[in-house]
C-alpha cells in the first residue's frame, strides 16, 4: 500500500473554554497549514487539588473554563464539523481530562459528533471512550507520575495508540531528547517518558502537537504530526491514527519514512531472519543526521547523500523576519521574485504568541493575533511569491516570534533574487546566499528585521538508505529520528518485528 503524507495539530486550544483567540480563528489559521486539526476544550479534572489557600486561584480558573467549554461545546463540535470537506481540511472532536494521578489525556472521536463526558478515574474514561468509539491520547506524558505526567502502570495500548511526546511543555520521548521541560509544572523525568513505555512492552507511536492556548493550530516550533494515510478523508485519517501511522515534529514538515520487509511504521509484522530496512527523509532544511535506533539504541547514524555532481539546480531558501522590540507590533509587506528558474513549492512556518497558559479565561488575541490571519501567502506564481506578517520581538532568548517561510527552487546559481519589503529593495544572486544567511535590519539598529537564506542544495537536505539487520530478541522495534542542522526535530513511530 502506497499512503500519502498529511499534516496536522491534534492538540490545540483557544478562548472556549481558557485560551485566547475564538474557534473561527482557529479553523481559519489551521487551514492556512494543515490538511486537519483538533480544537481541543479543556472538561474536567477530577482529582484537582483541593488546598484552597495554596491552590485556590488554579481551582476557579480550571473551574470556570470547565463550565465555558459545557456551556460552548455543541457550538465547538458544530463549527469544526462545518469546517470539515473530505479532500480538504477535516477537524476532530476532542477534550481534555486532566489527571494528577494518571496524567493528561485527550479524548477523540472520528467525528463529527463526540459525548462531553466526565469520569472519575482512567478506567472509568477508558469505558466512556470505548462506548463512543474514542481513542484516549496521553499529553506531555514526561512530567513525573503523580504530576500529572503518565503512570505506565495504568495505561492500555489497545486504547491510545499514540502518545504526544512534544509540544510547548517539551520533548518526552527518553533522557536524552533535546528540548527539557520547562513549565512551572516540573521536570522530565525518566519513568515517564515513551522509552520507558516502550521498556515495559507497550506499543504505541508517537505525535507532536502544539497545546497552544492561543488559538494557533499547527504553531511552527511548538509541534505538529504527520500521517500516513490514503486520502485526506475522516475516515482515512481516523483509520491511520488507529493503525499509528504517525510521527512527530517541532515544526519543518520533515518527510520522514521507515519501513521493515515492506511493514509501515506503527506496525507489527513477523520476521525470523534478517530484515531489510528502507530509510526515506526529505527535510525542509540541511540535515545534521538520521539516527536508525532499534529498542531505542542507536545503531547506524547517517548523514545525507551528496552527490560529487554540483550540476543540480535545487534548492531549498528560507526566508525569515521579525526581531525589534517586544511591545511594538510591526506589519511587514514582502514581495520576492526570481529572475530566472521557478518556485517548485511553498512551505510556510507561521507561529502563534508563544502562550501555553493564558492569564484569564475567555480571552482574545491580543499583538499580533487581532487579524484573522495575522500571517498570510498573498499572491504565488511560478517565480514570484507575496506575504504579509505582524510581528513583535522576541519574548525572550528562548521564545522566538520571527515567522519564516521555506521554499523549493529550482534555478541557476546565478539567478538573482529581489525582495521589496517595507520600502527596502534587496537584491542577491543565488550564489551569495548558498549556505549563508544575510541579514538587514529595517529601521537600523534595535529595529525590525529579515534573514535572507540559507540556500541549501537538496541533496544536502535528503537521505535514501537501505540495509539489512539481525534479529536480536523476540521482538525488535526499530525507528528513527532526524535532525536538521536548524534545530528541527522528527521522530518516527516504531516498527515492532517479531520473530
Amino acid at each position: 500500500m502506497t499512503y500519502q503524507l498529511f499534516w496536522g495539530d491534534l492538540h490545540s486550544h483557544c478562548s472556549v473554554s481558557y485560551g485566547e483567540g475564538t474557534v473561527e480563528q482557529a479553523l481559519m489559521r489551521a487551514k492556512a497549514q494543515l490538511d486537519f486539526c483538533s480544537i481541543t476544550g479543556h472538561a474536567f479534572w477530577p482529582d484537582m487539588p483541593t488546598d484552597r489557600d495554596r491552590y485556590g486561584e488554579i481551582i476557579d480558573y480550571h473551574n470556570k473554563g470547565f463550565a465555558q467549554l459545557a456551556g460552548n461545546w455543541d457550538a465547538l463540535v458544530a463549527k469544526q464539523a462545518a469546517a470539515s470537506c473530505d479532500g480538504q481540511f477535516i477537524a476532530f472532536p476532542s477534550y481534555e481530562w486532566h489527571s494528577l494521578k494518571y496524567g493528561d489525556h485527550n479524548v477523540y472521536s472520528r467525528g463529527p459528533e463526540l459525548p462531553l463526558r466526565d469520569a472519575i478515574d482512567l478506567p472509568a474514561l477508558r469505558q466512556l471512550a470505548h462506548d463512543a468509539n474514542a481513542i484516549m491520547i496521553p499529553h506531555h506524558i514526561g512530567y513525573a507520575a503523580g504530576y500529572r505526567g503518565i503512570n505506565w502502570k495504568h495505561f492500555k495500548d489497545s486504547q491510545s495508540p499514540f502518545a504526544e511526546i512534544f509540544s510547548l511543555h517539551g520533548c518526552s520521548e527518553g533522557e536524552d531528547a533535546p528540548y527539557p521541560m520547562l513549565h512551572d509544572m516540573g521536570p522530565r523525568d525518566w519513568q515517564s517518558t515513551a522509552e520507558a513505555g516502550w521498556d515495559m512492552g507497550y506499543r504505541f507511536g508517537v505525535i507532536a502537537s502544539t497545546d497552544h492556548h492561543g488559538g494557533y493550530p499547527g504553531s511552527h516550533g511548538d509541534g505538529r504530526v504527520g500521517v500516513f494515510a490514503e486520502s485526506l478523508t475522516r475516515d482515512a485519517i481516523w483509520e491511520a491514527l488507529q493503525a499509528r501511522r504517525v510521527y512527530a515534529v517541532t515544526g519543518d514538515k520533515i518527510d520522514a519514512r521507515l519501513t521493515v520487509d515492506d511493514g509501515w511504521i506503527g506496525s507489527t509484522i513477523q520476521s525470523t531472519k534478517r530484515r531489510h530496512l528502507k530509510i526515506a527523509v526529505r527535510g525542509s532544511d540541511k540535515l545534521d543526521r538520521v539516527e536508525l535506533l532499534k529498542n531505542d539504541r542507536v545503531i547506524r547514524c547517517l548523514s545525507p547523500n551528496v552527490p560529487a555532481d554540483t550540476s543540480d539546480s535545487r534548492y531549498r531558501l528560507r526566508v525569515t523576519w521579525g526581531w525589534g522590540q517586544k511591545d511594538q507590533p510591526v506589519s511587514w509587506n514582502a514581495h520576492l521574485a526570481l529572475s530566472a528558474g521557478s518556485i517548485v513549492d511553498v512551505e510556510t512556518c507561521f507561529s502563534g504568541q508563544a502562550i501555553v497558559a493564558p492569564q484569564g479565561v475567555g480571552g482574545h488575541t491580543d499583538g499580533s493575533d487581532e487579524e484573522d490571519l495575522p500571517h498570510e501567502v498573498v499572491e504565488r506564481t511560478l517565480r514570484s511569491l507575496a506575504w504579509r506578517s505582524t510581528t513583535t520581538g522576541n519574548r525572550s532568548t528562548r521564545h522566538p516570534t520571527t515567522q519564516a517561510i521555506s521554499l523549493a527552487i529550482d534555478a541557476p546559481i546565478n539567478s538573482e533574487l529581489t525582495i521589496e519589503v517595507n520600502g527596502k529593495r534587496l537584491v542577491y544572486s543565488l550564489g551569495q546566499l548558498l549556505e549563508r544567511g544575510h541579514s538587514t535590519y529595517l529601521r537600523g539598529w534595535l529595529s525590525e528585521a529579515i534573514r535572507v537564506g540559507p540556500l541549501v542544495p537538496v541533496a544536502k537536505c535528503a537521505l535514501l538508505a537501505e540495509l539489512d539487520d539481525e534479529p536480536e530478541s523476540d521482538c525488535d522495534r526499530y525507528r528513527i529520528r532526524v535532525a536538521q542542522t536548524n534545530g528541527q526535530w522528527a521522530w518516527v513511530s516504531p516498527i515492532w518485528v517479531e520473530r
